[in-house]
């Protein structure tokens, strides 16, 4: 199965609470109040851990005397010694914290540093290499064209998580949307959905590492 956002939004529409449709057919019979805490509550949850599926490798080939490149859309990985994990040729690069002494040098980059979106490699780069960098993709998931999204706003946007952990994370995502729903932390239904929230949210996090949970695990 693949979890596309009309699923999720036919889903959340669905519940005894909802006072929306739930037999929605495509975009244009969404409603934009859902839609908007539909994306809340993946966003939260998707961003609220480093989870294993959002792991992704940005290669970039470097252009001979050309220093500057984009840099991915997320979040630069760490390995277990604390490095940034940006490699060239397979060598790691080291993390330039006093750019402001550095000369005009033209070789083999043994270091990088960013500048607003850019990642500026050390020295300039003489010839083509290859640049990976490991990093926490921000994406929500993909279009019908297989692009990188930020939201979720097609019928047919389908969201970046493995199948075998879609149905969980339905369940964290929907009731999360439920609370945004309820105003009233009173309502007999607030609690029973935040507890809803909270363990579907724990085993998100269980299922997806493949072991144990960390007991200070909290949303």
């Amino acid at each position: 199965m693949t979890l596309t956002f009309l699923d999720l939004y036919n889903t959340a529409a669905s519940q005894e609470w909802s006072m929306f449709d739930n037999d929605a057919a495509d975009k244009n019979e969404f409603e934009k109040s859902l839609v908007i805490d539909l994306n809340k509550a993946v966003t939260e949850i998707l961003y609220s851990y480093p989870f294993s599926f959002r792991e992704r490798t940005h290669i970039l080939f470097t252009i001979p005397k050309v220093n500057s490149y984009p840099l991915p859309k997320g979040l630069i990985q760490r390995n277990k010694n604390g490095d940034f994990c940006v490699s060239i040729n397979s060598h790691p690069l080291k993390l330039i914290k006093d750019t402001f002494s550095l000369d005009d040098k033209k070789g083999i980059p043994e270091g990088f540093y960013i500048r607003g979106s850019k990642i500026i490699l050390y020295p300039t780069p003489s010839e083509k290499f290859i640049v990976t960098i490991d990093y926490l993709t921000l994406s929500l998931g993909e279009d019908k064209n297989g692009e990188d999204i930020f939201s979720l706003q097609n019928d047919d946007d389908i969201i970046s998580v493995p199948e075998h952990l879609e149905e969980i994370f339905m369940s964290a995502v929907i009731s999360r949307t439920m609370l945004k729903s309820i105003s009233n932390e009173s309502d007999e239904n607030y609690s029973a959905y935040k507890k809803q929230s909270e363990i579907s949210y724990k085993q998100l996090v269980k299922y997806s590492k493949g072991v144990g949970l960390e007991k200070s695990i909290k949303i």
